[in-house]
């Protein structure tokens, strides 16, 4: 039993330091654990807190490149319209690669404007000028002619005379006859050449017998018209555009007039201008202050001799009268007064009628 307890005894002294060895081994296996978790929990917070940073990076990046790109865009805005802005100051005036210009048609020196330009070999282009007003007018207030609302002012001292030397008047500009003589008669040798006064298209080139005989008129687009009467012969025909000193045709001694002479006539819409006010004939030059002559006075004597022309362009049927009589009195054709007043061909005359020797 002895040498049982004795084994036993050695058994148990030789297990003993091999059992305290591996006790403080598992103890550091543990505590190596416990520091392992804890570095791995602080990198952990350590990578959250770096993706937190680098999302706030990001997101302040972003902000950056938002603001930059409003920036650009609100300069390249800025640009563009100054660009824009630039090109429409350009397209006014002609460039070497467009070569056009517009001129208002208005413009009272427009084709003298418009032959320098050509001659340059730049394209013209004519624009309307009239706008129509937007300002309310009263109560009662008259609306204004197309003559009273394009400019204040014509400017003759481009104009061309349109005879070729000195002449005297046969007869002037006014109530002749208990009717308008619309222009001035201008004594002159047959056959003498007439040239136009301004740069235009010939709208009428005709015979009339009553009247004018072969005549023509030429529109402008300065808003004028020139008429050219009792020519011998026409020398341009509708649609032709002439210029100034370009012949429209010879004076003559045709329709109704007593001698060779040239009828010339300025008109501007439905207003008559005097020709003596723009030219001294006798001496074949033109007045004093023509680039600057007054509209408004020119529609003033337009008016005035109309109110006058409405008192001598009557005449009142008496008993026995007969069309010729009426045309004695006028000193026109029995034709001009029928269709002056739209009588028939055969329609008698009845006492009181009133009836006009001009339009």
């Amino acid at each position: 039993m002895n040498k049982a307890v004795l084994i036993v005894l050695l058994i148990a002294a030789l297990l003993s330091p091999a059992l305290a060895k591996t006790a403080p081994k598992e103890s550091s296996h543990k505590s190596t654990t416990q520091v392992e978790s804890k570095t791995s929990k602080d990198t952990q917070k350590e990578k959250s807190k770096e993706k937190q940073k680098d999302k706030q990076k990001e997101k302040q990046t972003d902000k950056q490149k938002k603001s930059k790109a409003s920036k650009s865009t609100k300069s390249s805005k800025k640009s563009s319209k100054k660009s824009s802005g630039k090109i429409a100051k350009d397209d006014e005036s002609p460039s070497d690669s467009t070569k056009k210009v517009s001129i208002k048609s208005d413009d009272p020196k427009a084709f003298t404007k418009a032959l320098l330009y050509e001659k340059q070999g730049v394209e013209v282009e004519f624009v309307d000028a009239t706008k129509k007003s937007r300002k309310s007018r009263k109560k009662g207030e008259k609306k204004p002619t197309k003559t009273e609302t394009v400019g204040e002012y014509f400017d003759f001292s481009t104009m061309l005379i349109p005879i070729t030397h000195e002449a005297r008047l046969g007869s002037p500009y006014g109530i002749r006859d208990h009717r308008l003589h619309r222009g001035v008669d201008i004594q002159v040798e047959k056959g003498e050449p007439m040239v136009a006064a301004y740069p235009g298209e010939v709208i009428v080139s005709k015979y009339n017998q009553g009247g004018y005989g072969h005549y023509v008129l030429v529109q402008h687009e300065n808003g004028l018209q020139t008429l050219y009467g009792h020519l011998a012969e026409r020398t341009v025909k509708v649609g032709d555009q002439v210029y100034p000193g370009d012949i429209v045709g010879l004076a003559g001694n045709t329709g109704k007039s007593s001698g060779a002479h040239l009828h010339f006539e300025i008109r501007y819409g439905d207003v008559n201008i005097d020709p003596t006010t723009v030219v001294d004939f006798p001496h074949w030059q033109l007045k004093p202050g023509v680039e600057k002559y007054s509209k408004k006075k020119a529609i003033q004597a337009h008016r005035k001799i109309q109110s006058k022309l409405k008192i001598e362009n009557v005449y009142i049927v008496k008993k026995g009268d007969t069309v010729a009589d009426v045309a004695a009195f006028f000193y026109i054709s029995e034709d001009a007064v029928r269709r002056i007043n739209k009588l028939g061909k055969d329609q008698p005359l009845k006492v009181g009628m009133k009836l006009k020797g001009c339009m």
